[in-house]
């Protein structure tokens, strides 16, 4: 757990040093990311650089904006390429609007089985599901999904919970509810993956 207590108190430190870094915005939404970010991993600072940026929505009605960020130098080149790194990683998501437990639990596990079916991943699925059940999310809210090379998927939702899913490989799944063949949305995967050179 030392390993990952890290995250909450990086993310409120990088929030103090936003206004000294480029911002990008997201069509459609008022947000803005960062272009880099630090965090620490292992106990060692590692930046992060912006991949892109996108809007979620459903039936016309926005749900939340997506930061897209992969380490430094870690060569991504594609959407597959980005996906697939065993790199720090992390998706950064700003609720537009409020959505019950219930429901993003729900959106996560039937966008992961797109690309999964069952029975892949099952604990994994029914972990995440159980504890996204627990938090209602509010507009505004933030929530952390990063990729922890060793560790696994590290879920932090914002002064309501956090969690580590210790399977690094379950990570290529969340991540691929984007930029998976069978993803949430091409303009969506297009936008997460727009600044990668």
């Amino acid at each position: 757990m030392k390993r990952v207590c890290f995250l909450s108190a990086a993310m409120f430190l990088w929030a103090a040093g936003a206004s000294a870094t480029e911002l990008v915005g997201v069509r459609g939404s008022n947000t803005q990311f960062t272009t880099t970010m630090g965090i620490t991993v292992g106990g060692k600072p590692v930046q992060l650089v912006l991949t892109g940026v996108a809007l979620r929505e459903k039936f016309f009605f926005n749900v939340y904006a997506i930061g897209s960020y992969v380490l430094e130098g870690a060569g991504v080149r594609t959407a597959e390429d980005l996906a697939a790194v065993d790199k720090p990683k992390q998706l950064h998501l700003v609720m537009e609007r409020d959505v019950s437990g219930t429901d993003i639990a729900e959106a996560f596990v039937v966008a992961i089985r797109q690309n999964y079916p069952t029975p892949a991943f099952t604990n994994e699925v029914d972990l995440l599901a159980a504890k996204l059940r627990e938090i209602d999310l509010k507009k505004d809210d933030h929530i952390y999904l990063t990729h922890l090379p060793g560790t696994g998927l590290h879920c932090n939702v914002v002064n309501k919970g956090e969690f580590t899913i210790e399977n690094g490989e379950f990570s290529r799944a969340v991540w691929d509810i984007y930029l998976g063949k069978n993803n949430v949305g091409e303009g969506i995967k297009k936008g997460l993956t727009s600044r990668l050179k």
